[in-house]
C-alpha cells in the first residue's frame, strides 16, 4: 500500500512539474514575442529610428537644396522603410549628377554622396554656352565658357546630334581629345574636328567611332594637315 500511494506521489509531482515547464515555456515563448514585437515597433514605426537628417556631398553646381528636393526623403521616415535605390534615381535624374550614392548612417541620418559631371564641350547657344561633359550631356548653362572646354559648333536644340558628339569626343584617346580646339557638327554626318595645329579632321557619322579613334591616333604622327577617317577601312591624309 505504501508503494502504492509513493508510486501516486511521483506521478503527481511528475506531472505538476511537467504542468511548470508548460507554463514557463510558454512564458518564454510570450516574453520572446513582446520583444520582437517592440523591437519591429521600435525599427519600423517609433521616432527613435527615423531619418532625423539628410546630408549632401559633393556638389558645386547644384545647391544642397536641388538634392534634397529631388531625394524627397521625409524627415520622421522610419529609416528601415527608406527605399535608398529610389532615392538616387530621382537625384540621378538631375542633370547635373553622373553618379550618386544613397546610404543609411543609423540611428536617423541619410547620407547622399554626389558626383557632378565634368565640362569638356561647350555649345554656343542665345548668347551664352551650354555646357556638356565628354559624352555630350548637357547640364548647365552659362553666360561665358570656361576655358580650356572644346568649342562645339552645332544646333544646340538637336538633342541627336549632342549625343553624336559626345560619342565621337568620348571614343577620342586622350592624347587625341587634347589636341581637339573645336569640333563641328552641321549634320549627323558632317561631324569634323579641328586641332590645335590648325589640322582638320573628317569624321563623319559618330558610327564605328571607336575605330576611327584609332585610326585616327595612327595617322597623326604621319604629319598633314587634313586626315579623313569618315571610312576607317580607307584613310586618307594631306
Amino acid at each position: 500500500m505504501s508503494e502504492v500511494r509513493d508510486a501516486t506521489a511521483r506521478l503527481q509531482s511528475r506531472r505538476r512539474g511537467d504542468r511548470r515547464r508548460r507554463w514557463l515555456r510558454w512564458l518564454v515563448a510570450g516574453v520572446v514575442l513582446a520583444l520582437l514585437a517592440a523591437a519591429v515597433w521600435v525599427v519600423g514605426f517609433s521616432p527613435v529610428l527615423a531619418v532625423r537628417s539628410v546630408t549632401v556631398t559633393g556638389t558645386d553646381v547644384l545647391t544642397r537644396a536641388d538634392v534634397l528636393a529631388a531625394a524627397e526623403v521625409g524627415v520622421g521616415t522610419p529609416m528601415v522603410a527608406l527605399d535608398t535605390g529610389a532615392v538616387a534615381d530621382r537625384v540621378a535624374g538631375l542633370p547635373p549628377v553622373a553618379s550618386v550614392t544613397v546610404t543609411r548612417a543609423w540611428p536617423g541620418t541619410v547620407r547622399v554622396a554626389v558626383s557632378e559631371r565634368k565640362p569638356r564641350l561647350a555649345i554656343p547657344a542665345g548668347g551664352g554656352y551650354l555646357l556638356a561633359d565628354a559624352e555630350g550631356v548637357v547640364f548647365r548653362a552659362v553666360r561665358s565658357a570656361p576655358p580650356g572646354l572644346v568649342v562645339v559648333d552645332a544646333d544646340p536644340d538637336d538633342q541627336q546630334v549632342l549625343v553624336d558628339v559626345g560619342t565621337v569626343f568620348s571614343s577620342l584617346s586622350p592624347q587625341t581629345a587634347a589636341k581637339v580646339s573645336r569640333l563641328a557638327a552641321p549634320s549627323r554626318d558632317g561631324i569634323e574636328l579641328r586641332l590645335t595645329d590648325g589640322s582638320r579632321v573628317i569624321w563623319g557619322s559618330a558610327d564605328d567611332s571607336a575605330l576611327k579613334s584609332e585610326v585616327l591616333d595612327a595617322l597623326l604622327p604621319l604629319g598633314g594637315t587634313q586626315f579623313n577617317v569618315s571610312a576607317p577601312a580607307f584613310p586618307t591624309r594631306r
